[in-house]
């Protein structure tokens, strides 16, 4: 039996190895995978890095303009509101400011101090002035803009307030309203003769009425929810209590104008 003891060794030597052997190829094997997966993953970083700086420099670059636009629009933001004059000169907002008050030094002489209305169509205000100084301002409503088309005959009317400067020409109380053409092709209605009694209207003027010309007056209005909006067909409405004192203070020949 003895004889035998070492080549039964030899054989648990050799299962051993071979175990060994096996044991040593299956680590092998994944650490074979996990360099591949470590190199893929490399590449991977690698890439991205790439791809950020690529994205940094951009950034880098967009800054870069970002601040020159900021540094552009600061100088333009400091300049002292350059306004272009003759060729090769600049205008100052002191040279305006001068310009300004020279032309208000002619407007004084101009109106010498006297009373005179202003309409102000923008904000549908109206202000009594005695030279510069404000006496009081009021609520108005001027042309409401738009145009109206007489089918048959083609006539046009714009309902607009005239700019410029105008005189009253007249003024009165209790006005009758004569009824224009186009008050009737607004509602609809057959136009009657130049001179038919029916285009007399009472009431829908006010109580008081001043005469600019060419149609246009300043007057009163039923509706006083719309004073302070463009609302009218070009005339200027006021309300009753603004209308009477503007009636009591203002006489025939006051200047006035509407810009």
């Amino acid at each position: 039996m003895e004889a035998h003891e070492p080549r039964i060794a030899k054989h648990v030597y050799a299962g051993l190895l071979l175990a060994w052997l096996l044991a040593f190829a299956v680590e092998a094997a994944q650490i074979s995978r996990w360099a591949s997966a470590l190199s893929a993953a490399g590449e991977r970083l690698d890439s991205a890095g790439q791809t950020l700086s690529a994205q940094s420099r951009e950034t880098a670059a967009i800054a870069k303009q970002v601040r020159g636009i900021s540094s552009e629009t600061e100088y333009l933001g400091n300049l002292p509101n350059i306004l272009p004059q003759d060729k090769g000169y600049l205008r100052t907002q002191k040279a305006v400011s001068d310009e300004i008050q020279g032309l208000r030094r002619k407007l004084g002489r101009f109106i010498a101090g006297g009373l005179h209305i202003v309409i102000d169509a923008k904000t549908n205000k109206l202000y009594l002035k005695k030279g510069f100084k404000l006496l009081w301002q009021a609520d108005c409503s001027v042309g409401r803009g738009g145009t109206l088309v007489d089918k048959n005959t083609g006539q046009r009317w714009e309902f607009v307030t005239p700019r410029g400067e105008f005189r009253v020409m007249g003024k009165g109380t209790n006005p009758e309203w004569r009824k224009p053409d186009w008050a009737y092709v607004e509602a609809g209605e057959p136009i009657p003769p130049p001179e038919d009694p029916v285009r007399l209207v009472q009431g829908e003027l006010g109580a008081y009425v001043f005469n600019l010309g060419d149609g246009y007056l300043i007057h009163g209005t039923k509706d006083e929810r719309v004073l302070g909006r463009p609302a009218s067909h070009g005339c200027v409405r006021l309300g009753a209590d603004d209308l009477k004192k503007l009636y009591e203070t203002v006489p025939t020949g006051t200047r006035v104008f509407i810009y």
